[in-house]
């Protein structure tokens, strides 16, 4: 029997680097990240596993007593950002599209020896929809008053729905306020400039009235009045009251016969950058945004959720001044609640690769561990043992070990599978390149067993790897 059919390569699956929320506007990069992103799962700690935190989220809008606030924690470099997208799809795309066909299927591949049921709720949970949700990302490292950056997804998000003017006596009221606040000079300046502009849209009053009715149409006639008044052109946006907009989503297109959405899921990227920000000028990264998206969380379970991602948690306070570490604390305790979940999943290369070899057919798989399970088990107790050091002082387990480096990786040898992982020279493209590889060519072409024994992929065959990385990258740079 060929290793083929045994187990076969992940061939979507990808690490990718630089990604932001902006992709997901891009239908050459979006799907593609959909149907590569390797997900995990440990059914012991699901809180440690992106498959679990998906689900974690799906939860909250199972029911009010479920937790809605949550927060992943994972360093630079790990997929932060390439899950958010894959969350984002998730939720807003329906069953059926491509998007969430590739999210599901990567899902499959993460749970499938390990527990089909969450792969099934999440299934289920889409097919049973009668709405997408409406999904907001944002994102801490654009900068600026986090309250425009909500406006302008919002509108886009609502746009793209085939929803029209649902904002605008949010956006209309500072406006309006505006002109019915202008004192009899100015009144009369802005009337002169209506009329030397052949007065489009009406004289003050007619600008007025439109407003009331909450024709955003007219705001920038009222800006530039605003500027020939006073040489400044104001933005109007700077006080939207970000709570009350939501309220009113939930409240008119998330609830009853006539909703458009299942609920509200606010996904917020690189939250460490503007907390910084935050705390270095409070009113210029948007003053309460922030408590006003928890506040509507507390009022709302079941209808809105928010994952933030972050490097470090934010309680540490990391380069905030002593000046406002105790304002800063009151938000950081808002973001991660004791109620609300936390996660610092498991981001390590052994479960990405464990990822990428897979299980081809489980009733020859069973037959085959009936045949090498001890010969496994030998190898990878003596790796764990003698060889290898290195996870006994992480806390691993041998089962752990045996599962994620052994069994889980086969048929890479278990030290060839740590020195992939683990060699300072190693990166996680560069890993998945020799899985797509070399490995991949080895599964197509030898059979499980050689001379009598497992056919391994041993250590030698990654160096060789490596020679070769070297000889293509020297010809390269002298080229």
């Amino acid at each position: 029997m060929l290793l083929n059919q045994l187990v076969e390569i992940n061939e979507k699956g990808s690490i990718a680097s630089s990604v932001n929320f902006g992709m997901l506007d891009d239908l050459e990069k979006n799907l593609p990240l959909c149907e590569s992103f390797i997900f995990n799962y440990d059914s012991t700690k699901p809180e440690l596993s992106t498959v679990g935190i998906l689900d974690a989220v799906r939860r909250s809008y199972h029911s009010p007593n479920q937790p809605n606030i949550h927060l992943m924690i994972q360093q630079y470099g790990k997929g932060k950002s390439h899950f958010a997208i894959a969350v984002a799809n998730f939720f807003k795309k329906p069953f059926h599209s491509q998007e969430v066909q590739g999210i599901l299927s990567q899902v499959e591949k993460a749970t499938s020896a390990k527990n089909q049921a969450i792969s099934e709720g999440l299934k289920l949970f889409k097919q049973n929809q009668r709405h997408q949700h409406l999904v907001i990302c944002l994102s801490g490292d654009i900068g600026g008053d986090i309250r425009k950056q909500f406006l302008q997804q919002l509108v886009k998000s609502l746009e793209a729905a085939g929803i029209q003017d649902s904002l605008a006596h949010h956006i209309c009221s500072e406006p309006l306020r505006y002109l019915e606040t202008l004192n009899p000079e100015n009144r009369t300046k802005a009337e002169k400039y209506l009329q030397s502009n052949g007065n489009p849209d009406g004289d003050l009053n007619s600008l007025i009235r439109l407003l009331r009715e909450n024709n955003s149409d007219v705001i920038s006639s009222v800006k530039k009045i605003a500027f020939k008044i006073t040489g400044f052109t104001p933005d109007f946006t700077a006080d939207i009251n970000i709570q009350a907009i939501l309220e009113d989503l939930i409240k008119n297109h998330c609830i009853g016969e006539n909703a458009h959405f299942q609920g509200i899921l606010i996904l917020f990227d690189e939250l460490n950058q503007y907390l910084k920000a935050w705390a270095a000028d409070d009113i210029g990264a948007g003053g309460t945004a922030l408590q006003n998206i928890t506040n509507i969380c507390e009022n709302y379970k079941g209808k809105i959720a928010l994952l933030s991602f972050t490097q470090i948690h934010p309680a540490q306070g990391v380069g905030i001044s002593a000046n406002v570490i105790l304002e800063y604390q009151k938000i950081a305790t808002r973001l991660a609640p004791k109620d609300g979940t936390t996660y610092n999943p498991a981001s390590s290369l052994e479960l990405v690769i464990e990822n990428l070899l897979l299980v081809k057919n489980a009733s020859t798989w069973q037959t085959f561990s009936s045949q090498w399970h001890n010969t496994l088990r030998r190898e990878a107790e003596t790796a764990f043992e003698r060889r290898i050091k290195i996870y006994k002082k992480k806390g691993w387990s041998f089962e752990e070990f045996y599962t994620h480096l052994s069994e889980g990786c086969f048929p890479l040898h278990p030290l060839t599978a740590y020195l992939l992982c683990n060699l300072d020279f190693t990166q996680d493209r560069t890993a998945i390149q020799f899985i797509k590889g070399d490995v991949k060519n080895f599964i197509a072409t030898q059979p499980v067993e050689n001379a009598g024994k497992a056919n391994y992929i041993y250590p030698i065959a990654l160096y060789q790897f490596y020679m070769k990385l070297h000889i293509i990258e020297k010809t390269n740079s002298i080229n």
